[in-house]
């Protein structure tokens, strides 16, 4: 891994991780280094990978403890939701006028938000589960071996509850 340091402006010391990943560079295109950085914003709540470059500190420490604390946050609103969805596919609208969601599109809404918050509750439980047991920095050390796909199904991955959870949320809204 090559690590090089610069002085920015402020005459603090800055460590650019030219490699933290050994077999992986971030995309240069701008509308693929957007997507990137959105994907990895969602994933690990930061816009790139080089905290992945040092594991053995304290920040990394700490970001793990808050990676955990969203992913457990992301589960209980999941659980949320899946709770609103099922309420509304099992009761009548107590003011047709108002709320009228027993249309077929409404329940069509209701169901695909039902399925959306049911994967977002199951991967986002198996996150917690696997990113709380395997974030040591042996395990992380491994990561820096894998390939670009790897990666990015990686990011995918711990993405995946939050994407479905902002997908459910839309159906239910659309589910009026």
């Amino acid at each position: 891994m090559t690590r090089s340091s610069t002085i920015d402006d402020s005459n603090t010391v800055v460590n650019s991780d030219s490699q933290v990943l050994r077999n992986f560079r971030p995309p240069t295109h701008p509308i693929l280094k957007s997507a990137f950085q959105a994907l990895c914003v969602i994933a690990v709540s930061r816009p790139s990978l080089e905290h992945w470059g040092n594991t053995r500190n304290q920040e990394w420490k700490e970001h793990v403890a808050v990676m955990i604390n969203r992913f457990q946050n992301s589960n209980v609103t999941a659980g949320l939701v899946l709770a609103t969805t099922a309420l509304f596919m099992t009761s009548n609208p107590p003011v047709l006028g108002l709320m009228a969601f027993d249309t077929r599109a409404s329940y069509v809404f209701a169901m695909m938000a039902f399925s959306a918050a049911l994967l977002s509750v199951i991967s986002g439980a198996a996150v917690v589960i696997i990113y709380e047991t395997s974030v040591t920095h042996k395990d992380m050390e491994r990561l820096r071996d894998m390939s670009p796909h790897q990666i990015i199904c990686l990011l995918f991955w711990l993405a995946h509850p939050s994407l479905c959870l902002a997908a459910a949320t839309c159906f239910l809204f659309v589910c009026k």
